[in-house]
């Protein structure tokens, strides 16, 4: 009796442990490899969805087929959630998201409503992948962008992913973002968000044929193009070049990049490479009143050089490290005189204070805004130059 009350008891879990309950064949899923969301002059969201073409990349060969390796298939709905369904009048597979790895915002979506609606459903949605970058569409919508075929990556989705990350690792001047980090720092005290922009360049029906891949100078093309500053979940305001990079430095997210400046001597160059960077970023409140003090350490190589400068003489040296300390310190300085005038902090500062000194950050965050807004911001960078190349003296000096 007791063997059979077990049995009975175990037959309910067989049932409900069974694996393999929502298996889809391959043949029976669409991979979206890329997103795009945009708002239409009728008020609904207009999703466009970069589906890889199973024939032309099959067997991990890219570039075997004579289609187009992918196709952009875009619906309008209420709901973001409703067009991931009514696509299937246009696509006879379902969905799959495990695959996605950009996620694109048009801009009058990202500046008119925010981001709220879209984070609800990325993570809400089983299937999505919540490592996909998010960007936001510059000066235009997201549905071009993802239209728009590549020579380099037969995958769109997966050139623009690439761009991201070697921009990041190389020029430093836009962080990438997933959804993963859109969501902490939206939820942190000060909430203040910077996503990497994107935006085409070209004609855009010239850049949905192949024959676009077939020139050596494509006429049309996507580029990673300034830093979009969200406030509260709404895009606020843009960045550029050395200001979005100063953002960059005071959130320690530079990996490597490159500092040009004119030589005093003449009207040459000097360019040195970013190698290693840390950033300390020390809030104190001093009668009620928050001051930050940022320490910024870098070291790096001379690459590139047509001033008359004796790079053997340490005073020399001395006075390039004392230069390219001055070029942090300015950028750092204009992209913190930007966010304040914005009073958006997209450093993080209040959220430093809070950890810092909770007692303080209680009694001012009700005023957070107009207190960042005044706040004092002392800029310390230390810059040492490591190596100057196998050439120790300019040519500059050989012609004299």
């Amino acid at each position: 009796m007791t063997r059979k009350f077990k049995l009975f008891l175990l037959f309910p879990g067989l049932i409900l442990l069974a694996g393999c309950w929502d298996q889809q064949e391959t043949g029976e899923i669409a991979l979206v490899m890329g997103m795009g969301i945009d708002k239409t002059e009728e008020n609904l969201y207009r999703v466009s969805y970069q589906i890889v073409n199973p024939g032309q990349v099959a067997g991990g060969k890219t570039g075997q087929g004579q289609g187009t390796a992918v196709t952009t298939y875009s619906e309008t709905g209420g709901t973001i959630f409703e067009t991931v369904r009514k696509i299937s009048k246009k696509v006879p597979r379902m969905l799959s998201f495990s695959h996605t790895v950009v996620l694109i915002v048009g801009e009058d979506l990202a500046k008119e409503e925010g981001l709220a609606r879209i984070l609800d459903f990325s993570e809400r949605y089983y299937d999505f992948r919540s490592t996909a970058l998010v960007l936001v569409a510059r000066a235009g919508q997201a549905r071009p962008i993802l239209s728009i075929l590549s020579p380099l990556e037969r995958i769109p989705a997966m050139k623009i992913q690439e761009t991201v990350q070697k921009t990041e690792q190389v020029w430093g001047e836009t962080p990438q973002r997933n959804i993963n980090d859109v969501v902490q720092t939206l939820s942190s005290k000060s909430k203040g968000l910077a996503l990497a922009g994107i935006s085409l360049v070209g004609n855009m029906k010239e850049g949905q044929t192949s024959a676009n891949n077939q020139q050596a100078i494509p006429n049309t093309l996507v580029k990673i193009n300034g830093l979009a500053l969200f406030k509260d979940g709404k895009l606020n305001s843009w960045l550029d070049e050395e200001e979005a990079r100063g953002v960059a430095w005071v959130q320690n997210k530079i990996k490597k990049t490159v500092l040009t400046s004119k030589c005093k001597e003449n009207k040459g160059d000097m360019a040195v490479e970013v190698m290693r960077t840390s950033t300390h970023v020390k809030p104190k409140v001093e009668q009620g009143k928050p001051e930050i003090t940022i320490t910024i350490r870098g070291e790096g190589h001379l690459e590139e050089i047509t001033c008359p400068a004796d790079l053997t003489n340490p005073k020399v040296i001395f006075k390039l490290n004392n230069t390219f300390e001055s070029n942090i310190k300015q950028e750092v300085i204009a992209a913190v005189e930007v966010a304040q005038k914005h009073k958006n902090d997209v450093f993080g500062f209040g959220e430093a204070i809070n950890r810092a000194n909770p007692k303080e950050w209680k009694q001012m965050k009700k005023q957070w805004e107009d207190k960042f807004a005044n706040m004092d911001v002392q800029v310390n960078v230390d810059f040492f130059i490591r190596g100057t190349g196998l050439r120790k003296q300019p040519i500059i000096l050989q012609e004299k």
